[in-house]
């Protein structure tokens, strides 16, 4: 009998004692059997260990850790310990609340090595909760998979639903310094450094609706613009040697606009770096940049000087 190769299921967990059953007996019931399974503990104070324990007893395939401190707290730090940890021929990332379909892997797998493919896509559905915004993500009919088209978010897709080449997925990292945005980071490294993806239009992760879930909070709290304006920041220093220079313009406003929304420049983002940058790029325009960026700081009048700040 044909042994098929080894699929790498990367999980990061905290406090999910009560849901993440519920996505460990989905591994178990794929068709697709020959799949390791690693379960990063990012601090959970809860009874994470002694259900793990169980998990692993009972299934060696299940290979539970504690995130090392190496690794920065949060779900791109375990996500990269995950990575490190891997001995698949592919990866496949996941999460500790959602469900897989029994043939999720098994439609991955057939899916990347359909042809010479570096990443594969497939769809995302809510299995507790009717929202038809999540079908916006898929917009791969008017679309094709580019750089340009992922990293200017002309189309995009959830982290659940890719599978990717092991050697490719290793070579990229979570950046551990942002708390929004991750994937949207990671894939939009993943497509400069390679476009050969293919997308199914077909859904094989439920994703769990929370309504207090973290990104909920992270989007209604008041460092949201902090934490966008260093996303933004990132994503243009990780592509723009990849990209045209209208569209590094593109990205450069991007953190502009949500700089003046957070009315400073966060600390992880150099000062001298960001407007050495804006002068390089938008010439004389970016001293208006500059006088708005301190005008803003004081009042929400003058829209006719933000809007000649926002040109590019």
């Amino acid at each position: 009998m044909e042994i098929k190769p080894l699929l790498s299921i990367i999980i990061p967990t905290y406090n999910r004692v009560g849901l993440i059953s519920e996505t460990l007996d989905s591994i178990v019931a794929q068709t697709h059997q020959n799949w390791e399974c690693i379960v990063i503990d990012d601090g959970s104070s809860d009874n994470t260990d002694e259900l793990l324990a169980e998990y692993v007893k009972k299934d060696n395939r299940f290979i539970y850790v504690k995130r090392n401190e190496n690794y920065k707290p949060g779900g791109n730090g375990a996500r990269n310990y995950g990575l490190d940890l891997a001995q698949g021929n592919y990866i496949v990332f996941f999460d500790s609340d959602d469900l897989m379909t029994e043939d999720h892997l098994q439609v991955k797998y057939d899916l990347i090595t359909s042809g010479e493919y570096d990443f594969g896509i497939t769809r995302t559905k809510y299995f507790n909760y009717t929202n038809k915004f999540i079908d916006r993500y898929y917009n791969f009919t008017t679309k094709d998979i580019t750089r340009d088209n992922y990293v200017l978010q002309k189309l995009n897709w959830l982290t659940l639903d890719v599978i990717i080449k092991s050697s490719v997925a290793k070579s990229i990292r979570f950046n551990e310094n942002i708390k929004i945005g991750q994937e949207y980071n990671y894939f939009s490294k993943l497509v400069c450094l390679t476009a050969k993806g293919v997308f199914l239009d077909k859904t094989v992760s439920l994703r769990r609706y929370h309504e207090n879930s973290k990104r909920t909070t992270l989007a209604k709290g008041i460092h949201y613009a902090r934490n966008q304006s260093v996303t933004n920041w990132y994503i243009f220093v990780d592509t723009k040697d990849f990209l045209s220079i209208e569209n590094q313009k593109v990205l450069l406003n991007k953190t502009y606009n949500t700089i003046l929304r957070n009315k400073s420049i966060p600390k992880d983002i150099s000062n001298i770096r960001f407007w050495r940058y804006i002068f390089n790029y938008f010439g004389f325009n970016a001293l208006i940049k500059l006088v708005y960026f301190y005008v803003n700081k004081f009042t929400k009048r003058m829209y006719f000087l933000k809007r000649m700040a926002l040109k590019y």
